[in-house]
């Protein structure tokens, strides 16, 4: 999603990529910079006009995200996308309705 708004996009990379290194700093490897600029747009920033937005106001945004913020939104994000109603192999089935041995 880093096509949405490319040109603010380039204008708050040094922000977003100190941003990164902080949540590194604190263990948090697995957060990218994607994700935090899709946090900003599909979030923080969902009912305004990005374009309206002073530079000042996103990067303030950009600084005042926590890791538990982006963690969060990554998490019901991939539960909302999930396909639940997916095919299952036959080896999914087999696994799921095996029967258990019965107790005696």
């Amino acid at each position: 999603m880093i096509n949405a708004h490319p040109d603010l996009y380039d204008k708050v990379l040094p922000a977003l990529q100190s941003k990164i290194e902080e949540f590194q700093h604190f263990g948090y490897e697995h957060i990218s910079i994607e994700d935090v600029w899709n946090y900003c747009v599909n979030k923080k920033w969902r009912k305004k006009i990005i374009e309206d937005l002073k530079l000042h106001e996103v990067v303030e945004t950009i600084f005042s995200i926590s890791a538990s913020e982006i963690v969060s939104f990554t998490q019901i994000n991939s539960f909302k996308t999930a396909d639940w109603f997916a095919e299952l192999n036959k080896a999914e089935l087999n696994e799921l309705f095996r029967k258990e041995p019965k107790k005696e």
